[in-house]
């Protein structure tokens, strides 16, 4: 009955000793790294032919950690999206920036329609935060002129014509 007791108490010692070495011993366990929140877009616009259009954003990481950023730009109604994925070998995160950094891009565009941004951005530790996808509009200079654009559709080869006597 002694040796029962006696290995009870060490157990009991053993144990006490390894939660009370762990507790208070560090205020920022293992694993509590939180991700960055999902980035704020500050412009959202529509942008006209021959433009670039000029986006401000940021995302602020809780813990403070510097941040990256993966953006990718997707005409919408293309079933060849480059996407915001882990798995996409495309990925070309950039930065460090400091969490609540504002930055800004400028992309252009090439072909008129609608296109969706979606940013996320990754801490100094590789957790990924949620993304942000908003929508931007690039217009063609003659969508200023809905008469001439309703002209050119119904008469296709007006164009040719225009251009050769001007």
């Amino acid at each position: 009955m002694k040796k029962t007791t006696a290995i009870i108490m060490v157990g009991m010692f053993v144990l006490v000793g390894c939660g009370s070495a762990v507790i208070g011993e560090d205020d920022d366990p293992v694993g509590s790294n939180r991700a960055p929140n999902a980035p704020v877009v500050i412009e959202d616009q529509s942008v006209w032919e021959k433009e670039s259009y000029k986006f401000t954003f940021y995302a602020e990481d809780p813990d403070g950690d510097e941040v990256y950023y993966d953006i990718a730009w997707n005409k919408v109604g293309d079933t060849d999206k480059i996407t915001c994925s882990p798995d996409n070998p495309a990925i070309n995160w950039f930065g460090p920036f400091g969490s609540g950094e504002i930055l800004e891009k400028i992309h252009t565009f090439y072909k008129c329609g609608d296109y969706e941004l979606t940013i996320r951005a990754k801490d100094s530790h590789d957790s990924i935060g949620p993304s942000t996808t908003i929508t931007v509009t690039y217009k063609s200079s003659l969508s200023q002129f809905p008469l001439l654009l309703k002209l050119m559709e119904k008469y296709p080869g007006i164009f040719n014509i225009l251009t050769k006597i001007f």
